[in-house]
């Protein structure tokens, strides 16, 4: 296999073995990434482990067990109630935005600037307001303040 497995009992071992304090999104993603992808992988493994990545990082941040804050991902000592019971559930066309938002914030992709990075928040944050989610639940899913997903729509 070239990309091996990846599973959120993994991801939360590490994270709380070896970044207690908290580690960038780009930088977990590298950690995992220099154990899972071969080198006799396909182009493209690093984008498939990163989607793994995410869609596992959700999933333990929809169970309480982890936070995202601008980028920035911290296991929670003690399992709280996370985002998940705010809002309705997380759809195939939010979770690509999610995604997408998630790329640009770790400047990977195609065309990671600043405005990209805009618009795919300002993408998700409609997206999420257009599906009956309220401003704070899809801020916290995008790891960031409520009055900067504000300024984000107004502008």
């Amino acid at each position: 296999m070239a990309v091996g497995r990846l599973s959120g009992a993994w991801i939360r071992a590490v994270l709380e073995e070896t970044y207690a304090g908290g580690v960038a999104r780009r930088a977990l993603l590298d950690h995992f990434a220099v154990l899972l992808v071969s080198s006799r992988a396909r182009r493209g493994a690093k984008g498939r482990l990163a989607r793994r990545l995410y869609a596992t990082l959700l999933k333990l941040q929809l169970r309480g067990l982890i936070s995202q804050e601008e980028g920035v991902i911290r296991p929670l000592a003690v399992p709280g109630r996370g985002p998940g019971a705010l809002q309705p559930a997380l759809g195939l066309l939010l979770e690509r935005m999610l995604f997408r938002a998630l790329l640009a914030e770790d400047g990977q992709g195609d065309g990671h600037t600043p405005g990209n990075l805009r618009s795919a928040r300002r993408e998700f944050l409609r997206g999420a307001i257009e599906a009956g989610w309220g401003l704070t639940p899809a801020a916290a899913f995008l790891g960031i303040k409520t009055a900067v997903a504000k300024e984000i729509l107004e502008n």
